[in-house]
């Protein structure tokens, strides 16, 4: 009889890093996003995962980071956690402009 097990991602985490607070720098890392964009996400408050302040370093907790992680997994990587304003093509807000052509 065939047994086949599932790994979720608190099992790889945890066997990866062995400890149950991460540096915010590794947990950016497996989200796939640069550590400056983590910083600024959570300035805004949009950062998906929680986050706690020791020593002046931020950490996430193991736990959380594996549920986004699963969450993302679920929803095929769709899941959006940034509010409808905060999500634009671009830095800059768009001019609608009128082309008209002269012969």
């Amino acid at each position: 009889m065939s047994h086949a097990t599932t790994e979720n991602s608190l099992e790889i985490l945890s066997l990866r890093y062995g400890r149950s607070l991460l540096p915010l720098a590794m947990a950016a890392r497996e989200i796939g996003i640069n550590l400056r964009t983590a910083h600024n996400q959570i300035s805004k408050g949009i950062f998906p995962v929680p986050t706690i302040l020791q020593a002046r370093r931020r950490y996430v907790h193991v736990e959380d980071l594996a549920g986004y992680i699963d969450r993302l997994r679920r929803t095929g990587g769709t899941e959006n956690h940034l509010p409808i304003d905060v999500t634009r093509a671009s830095g800059r807000a768009e001019k609608l402009e009128i082309q008209t052509n002269h012969a």
